[in-house]
């Protein structure tokens, strides 16, 4: 199950707020202002029809399910690819014999201008050191 802080800090609305958001949609769904695309996709899951006609309780519940079980698998995706990095530079930095503060690019978005930069560093700092090794971009 996901953390708690990334829960709160995930922008998520709670699922009270996104059940009354997901019946207050009376018109076209797709052309409705969704405050996130995981609202959407539990009002969906538990239909449109259903939200507007069932019992309040009845319908709550079924969002609810649906809403909780999105936020989770949302939350766990975050969390896996925010340590990934981390786990990339320590193999790395093994398997090449060298310092993993090296390879802290690593954690800077692919492309970006500060990841190019830090990398070119790291190579500065190998060189430096005599070390020859072929750092991923």
């Amino acid at each position: 199950m996901a953390s708690f802080s990334t829960a709160r800090s995930s922008g998520l609305p709670d699922v009270i707020d996104a059940y009354h958001q997901a019946k207050s949609c009376q018109g076209n769904p797709l052309q409705f202002s969704w405050t996130h695309p995981l609202v959407y996709q539990a009002a969906c899951l538990t239909g449109f029809s259903q939200l507007r006609l069932a019992p309040p309780q009845e319908s709550f519940l079924s969002f609810k399910d649906h809403y909780q079980q999105l936020k989770n698998k949302l939350l766990q995706r975050v969390e896996s690819q925010a340590e990934q990095p981390l786990k990339v530079i320590q193999s790395l930095s093994q398997k090449l014999g060298i310092d993993p503060g090296l390879l802290y690019y690593l954690t800077k978005p692919e492309g970006s201008e500060m990841r190019a930069r830090l990398r070119a560093c790291a190579i500065d700092q190998l060189m430096a050191q005599e070390k020859t090794c072929c750092l991923p971009a």
